[in-house]
């Protein structure tokens, strides 16, 4: 004890600083912890399902969707997957059939969706046809958001892009 008396007196400033580092050191430790390890619940997606419970959709639903919405002359196949609160749905259409089409089957297709379930899933819509030699194909995904109204479609039209001769352009000047 005479010793660390002694060493306290000889170094005081050091042993301060020490004890206030030693201090400080826990204190970042025990946050990390919190933040990195306690915070973090089995759940990947936090309470961000809460009430999902409410709205399950059975195997036997989504093959019934699948079924209904195949047989469907124009449509060769449909996949629904859902994850989460996300409703992912995939069309792949025959040749005959055009962009405005596949826009509204795929529309009319959330219609076998409760009101409930379309203010509580978002959906992602993939409309698939592919080109042969009598039609151009097309990819084009759409999105419904919970809060939404109806489907928004992306803008992946095919645009073509005009160049003028330069050598036209020169002769003018």
């Amino acid at each position: 004890m005479k010793k660390i008396k002694k060493f306290y007196k000889e170094h005081r400033v050091f042993t301060i600083l020490m004890a206030v580092v030693i201090v400080c050191v826990i204190l970042i430790v025990t946050v990390l912890i919190q933040c990195f390890y306690v915070g973090n619940g089995n759940d990947k997606y936090g309470n961000r399902l809460e009430g999902i419970e409410n709205y399950q959709i059975s195997e036997s639903r989504q093959n019934d969707f699948e079924h209904n919405q195949a047989n469907n002359d124009k449509v060769k196949s449909v996949d629904l997957i859902i994850t989460g609160k996300i409703i992912y749905i995939t069309f792949q259409f025959q040749e005959n059939v055009d962009l405005v089409e596949a826009e509204s089957i795929a529309l009319k297709s959330l219609e076998e969706f409760s009101e409930d379930e379309q203010n509580f899933y978002d959906f992602n819509i993939t409309l698939k046809k592919e080109s042969t030699e009598s039609s151009d194909g097309f990819i084009i995904s759409g999105a419904k958001n919970k809060n939404g109204s109806g489907l928004k479609w992306n803008n992946n039209r095919q645009v073509t892009d005009t160049k003028t001769d330069s050598s036209a352009t020169e002769k003018d000047d």
